[in-house]
């Protein structure tokens, strides 16, 4: 077996984890800690605002540190950190604690082992089954939300809040940290492999071919930049495609961010027990796993914009129902329509940055768009906690989260250069 499918085997448990412990918990957290912790909905909203503001701050760093150094060094850090933070929260009393806890120990550890990193060892060990890989790894992260709710919902009412948090560090400390350090290598030329296990590295990610311009097998289209040639950060900010992919998915990200994070809250407001509610978030995340296999598969197929077209579309419907259903079957029908579509965004996301700045900048430019994309990414899940304080419903927030989603798919439409030839492709030069 190639030993890339054991990369994505180990980026789909730290995938799991770093979104199931922290962002897919959050909503089961939520009402206990504001309950013994203090804050409104907006006060406990703004925690996960810190966690990516944090995280923003670091990704270019590490992106380019992902893109020279050891991957598996960096994971494992991060993976200690998480630990620590996990361990320390079971001991805070104030909302200021949990603040520091996110912007610190938990917020970089979760950066540092997850979906950053994950994200550039698949595009270092895959090339013509890039989006499967993808596909099949971030499919942990759907999945952590359909596992995670109900599970989270259970400790904490069999053992409380406190208790959740150790036992997550310890799976975090015991299962990720030597996981990862046993399996983890940068690049499949480390070991004497090309990607995707072929007899020769494809052309376009091979350093020593001086033009390659000729294609992979006859139809074929070289996709991205030639792995010799690297983007510059500022060639990268000054290019419309980057900024034309980071509003697009920075848009996606606030909306569903904060959709994911109230589901529960909504949904125990319209009178449906907390384990219902529950029920609704792994809905979601469950349509969302066969929605990352369906859609990493498809950008292995077909113009990968057309696909992030179709992912947008279904999280408008969905949302569109989730203001004005009230029964449960309805609710669970508009989670499935909205989650099959939320599925497709992560893989999408890594595909583009793949296609358009090739494997040897994957790091570098998907680590820039953090921060280019908090001021978006960042407002979603406060501005609905803010709506609800006010107005007592979530329906206004639902509604501008729709237009939203409209403008990321307008967004897209500056795009140009994905399944781009190789002879359209810039010079830029680190």
């Amino acid at each position: 077996m190639y030993y890339g499918w054991k990369i994505v085997a180990t980026t789909f448990v730290t995938n799991f984890i770093t979104m199931g412990f922290i962002f897919y918990s959050y909503g089961v957290f939520f009402k206990a800690l504001a309950a013994d912790i203090g804050g409104s909905r907006l006060g406990i909203s703004f925690g996960l605002t810190i966690m990516n503001i944090a995280a923003a701050i670091v990704a270019p760093f590490l992106g380019h540190a992902l893109d020279r150094r050891s991957i598996r060094n960096i994971m494992c850090c991060g993976a200690v950190l998480m630990a620590t933070g996990f361990f320390l929260a079971s001991r805070m009393n104030t909302l200021w604690q949990y603040y520091i806890l996110l912007g610190s120990f938990l917020g970089l550890g979760a950066v540092m082992m997850g979906g950053l990193a994950g994200s550039t060892l698949l595009a270092n060990w895959f090339f013509r089954r890039r989006g499967t890989a993808l596909g099949i790894s971030t499919m942990a992260i759907s999945l952590s939300g359909m596992v995670m709710a109900p599970v989270a919902t259970q400790l904490i009412a069999a053992n409380g809040w406190r208790y959740t948090f150790v036992i997550y560090g310890c799976v975090v400390l015991g299962l990720a940290t030597p996981l990862v350090w046993l399996v983890i290598i940068n690049r499949p030329e480390d070991i004497g492999l090309s990607p995707d296990g072929a007899e020769h590295v494809p052309l376009t990610d091979r350093a020593d071919v001086p033009e390659p311009m000729v294609p992979l097998a006859p139809g074929d289209q070289i996709i991205g930049l030639p792995a010799h040639l690297e983007w510059s950060a500022l060639g990268t900010l000054r290019d419309t495609d980057f900024w034309s992919i980071t509003i697009t998915i920075a848009l996606n990200f606030c909306a569903t961010g904060a959709i994911l994070v109230h589901i529960i809250p909504h949904a125990t407001d319209l009178g449906f027990s907390a384990s219902k509610a529950a029920f609704v978030l792994s809905t979601m995340t469950g349509l969302g796993v066969a929605g990352k296999f369906l859609y990493g598969w498809l950008t292995d197929r077909i113009d990968t914009r057309y696909a992030l077209w179709i992912a947008i579309g279904l999280q408008v419907a969905g949302t569109a129902l989730l203001i004005v259903v009230r029964t449960y079957p309805a609710l669970l029908v508009s989670g499935a329509i909205f989650g099959l579509g939320m599925g497709g965004i992560v893989p999408i996301q890594a595909s583009l940055i793949a296609e358009v700045y090739g494997r040897r900048s994957f790091g570098r430019v998907m680590g820039l768009m953090g921060p280019c994309m908090l001021p978006i990414q960042a407002a979603g899940i406060p501005f609905a906690g803010y709506i609800f304080d006010q107005k007592e419903s979530y329906t206004s927030a639902f509604l501008t989260f729709v237009a939203l989603y409209l403008v990321a798919a307008c967004a897209l439409l500056l795009l140009h250069r994905s399944r781009r030839p190789l002879e359209a492709s810039p010079t830029h030069t680190s």
